[in-house]
């Protein structure tokens, strides 16, 4: 889960990082409620100077126009009106952050992330931040033992790495021991400041916040229980977003955590991992076209797989379905296929081919009552077992969805 970049630093704050003041206003609050207009020009009268960031995950938010400075209000407003008019990836920007306009002296980077060699959290630190840290110069680096924590030596030396004098090792290590705390605290993948801004005071401070949550982590988190609005939804669709949400809070298997829109026609609902990216190999080397990849796994109940069936096929233009997936150990094959005939018929019990090739237990009582569904309701749907290789069956559906298409075109 990526948080936008002020719910990021809200996290940041719980741990003792500094960002500059600033409030957060949505586009419907803004433009209907006379109270927050209000509330952003005392904002500005406080501070005279504002930064104005679209709250999305481009890169180069502000080369690309998605953050403005503005020591004008009047001008500020047509500002922030005119990135409420503007769009991200072709989603309406929603979020902003308004902050004090800092003065800058100095920019820095960090970095905290899972090194998954040593599978154990490493930490970046450069003495050049902002844009173009990918061509800065020396970027030091730790790692962290789990079990032990960060000691304050380490941070030290990674500091004394990246040429920072021994004058400005205390402010700095404070910094990082809480960046390092939030990544800890909140179950983070990644935690990113670039850049760390020092004023002209020697304060430092968050200035901009990439975080991403691992996504097992965040139903421990009471904070994300309610997620409106503090993930960035800019590089979802509707149904990648609305699969997703289907783990949440539920810990019965995995369905919809991965979900991933292609510009096929074929829909896919993978099990095994591995297994599943090898069949969607097989199905791209034998000319199908998938419409999507998402995967359900580790024995979820039948209305996850049901919901995760709804979503799928609601795709507009699907030509074929492919339910595939190696030989399960303790995955309930009667279950899940369940769910999936329960999602076909919420989505309108589809002509197109479908293709089913799975293993497991209850897997022969399954398979018997797929069929059974398939030629009461008049669906055209193929069962196989273990038998058939998964290749194979990638195969198959290819040549059944062409059948399909040359058939609906004449």
């Amino acid at each position: 889960m990526k948080l936008l970049e002020y719910k990021g630093k809200e996290l940041l704050a719980g741990c003792g990082v500094r960002s500059a003041p600033g409030i957060v206003t949505d586009n419907k609050s803004y433009i209907n409620l006379s109270f927050h207009k209000e509330r952003y020009k005392e904002f500005f009268l406080d501070h005279k100077k504002v930064i104005i960031k679209a709250q999305i995950a481009a890169i180069h938010r502000k080369q690309n126009g998605y953050i403005i400075e503005a020591d004008n209000y009047k001008e500020s407003l047509k500002l922030i009106e005119g990135l409420y008019e503007s769009e991200f990836q072709e989603h309406p920007i929603t979020t902003l952050l308004i902050e004090k306009l800092l003065d800058v002296a100095e920019e820095y980077y960090l970095s905290i992330l899972y090194d998954t060699r040593e599978r154990r959290p490493m930490i970046l630190l450069s003495r050049e931040g902002g844009i173009d840290i990918e061509n800065s110069g020396q970027v030091a680096q730790t790692i962290v033992s789990p079990l032990e924590g960060l000691h304050e030596y380490q941070v030290r030396e990674l500091a004394k790495d990246a040429c920072f004098s021994s004058t400005e090792l205390l402010q700095l290590t404070s910094f990082i021991k809480g960046a390092y705390q939030c990544f800890e605290r909140f179950d983070c993948r990644m935690l990113e400041i670039n850049p760390i801004i020092r004023n002209s005071e020697g304060l430092l401070f968050a200035g901009d916040a990439k975080v991403t949550i691992d996504d097992s982590g965040a139903s421990r988190q009471e904070i994300f229980h309610d997620i409106t609005d503090i993930e960035d939804e800019s590089l979802l669709s509707e149904r990648a977003l609305e699969a997703r949400k289907i783990d949440y809070h539920d810990h019965r298997g995995v369905a919809g955590k991965t979900f991933i829109e292609l510009a096929g026609d074929i829909a896919v609902l993978a099990s095994g991992g591995g297994a599943s990216l090898t069949c969607m190999d097989a199905l791209i080397e034998a000319g199908g076209k998938p419409a999507n990849y998402t995967e359900y796994s580790g024995n979820p109940p039948r209305e996850k797989v049901r919901q995760l069936t709804r979503i799928t096929l609601s795709r507009p233009g699907l030509n074929g379905c492919l339910v595939v997936g190696g030989t399960a150990n303790f995955t309930d094959i009667f279950e899940t296929l369940s769910g999936f005939v329960e999602g076909l018929r919420e989505a309108g019990n589809p002509t197109y081919p479908i293709v089913i090739r799975r293993g497991g237990p209850r897997d022969k009582e399954a398979f018997e009552m797929v069929r059974k569904v398939a030629r009461t309701e008049g669906l055209d749907l193929t069962c196989y077992g273990e038998e058939m290789p998964m290749t194979k069956a990638a195969s198959l559906i290819v040549e059944k969805v062409e059948k399909f298409k040359n058939e609906h075109l004449h």
